[in-house]
């Protein structure tokens, strides 16, 4: 009899198993990959890895010779379409003149006519170069869109780096977030516009989080998430934004995630 009333307590004491209130995750970052948008030679590379930048430093430049060059051009080939515009604007006028007396044919008013449109057009395409010229120029020295850590560069200069390559890579402290995973069960006690605290490593308080997405379908445990009661199950990720930034929020460090009390 005491063997069977030992068995049913241990059965409760197991049974009994408090409930987890804490979700394992981590932080991820959304970087931005600054990239020319022309080739050229590195001219020089302003920033260098872990340092702080502020909206609107320079990040690196291109060798600027060239795009120096083809802007002259283009300028030379402005003015001569505006000359040109200019010369059949008075041939225009002097026909229209002419037509009404009858002393030019309607065939030479056309003529001048389409000569004059032919001149605005031509003027109007070596507008537009000089425009996509100076943007380029404007584009081979670009400068952080917002403040943030530049957490690698991948040229060094005198290197030749081709349009859309990334040269710096930077992340603004809004594009951190938390990322965890919660069981199917209890999925239903997240919703978006929900408060979390935070505990990590280095981190001396509870940090506060905002969520932002909990996704429609589940998925397997990442092996990242190493808690062994959940893996192997279906769980749902869940991303949060935190409401102030830290430096102990780096990119790929774990956190313990738990809902704030009401």
């Amino acid at each position: 009899m005491k063997k069977v009333v030992f068995s049913l307590l241990l059965v409760l004491v197991l049974g009994c198993k408090p409930e987890t209130k804490t979700f394992s995750g981590y932080v991820e970052g959304e970087f931005l990959y600054i990239s020319p948008t022309t080739t050229g030679i590195l001219q020089k590379l302003s920033v260098s890895r872990g340092q702080q930048v502020k909206e609107g430093d320079e990040l690196f430049a291109l060798d600027k010779t060239n795009l120096e060059a083809a802007l002259v051009s283009a300028e030379s080939e402005e003015a001569r379409a505006r000359a040109k515009l200019e010369n059949a604007a008075q041939e225009y006028d002097r026909a229209s003149q002419l037509s009404a007396t009858n002393s030019i044919s309607k065939s030479d008013v056309d003529s001048r006519t389409a000569a004059l449109e032919s001149a605005k057009a031509a003027l109007e395409i070596a507008a537009q170069k000089i425009v996509q010229i100076k943007k380029q120029l404007d584009e081979s020295s670009p400068t952080a869109p917002g403040a943030g850590n530049i957490e690698d560069t991948y040229f060094h200069a005198g290197e030749y780096v081709s349009a859309g390559t990334p040269v710096v890579c930077l992340l603004p402290p809004e594009n951190i977030k938390i990322r965890f995973y919660v069981p199917q069960a209890k999925v239903s006690q997240f919703a978006i516009g929900d408060k979390i605290l935070l505990h990590c490593d280095g981190c001396d308080n509870p940090l506060k989080a905002t969520v932002v997405f909990i996704a429609s379908q589940s998925e397997y445990t990442p092996p990242v998430i190493y808690s062994v009661e959940s893996r192997d199950k279906l769980v749902f990720r869940i991303e949060a934004k935190p409401e102030t930034f830290t430096p102990a929020l780096r990119p790929g460090l774990p956190v313990d995630v738990e809902r704030e009390a009401p």
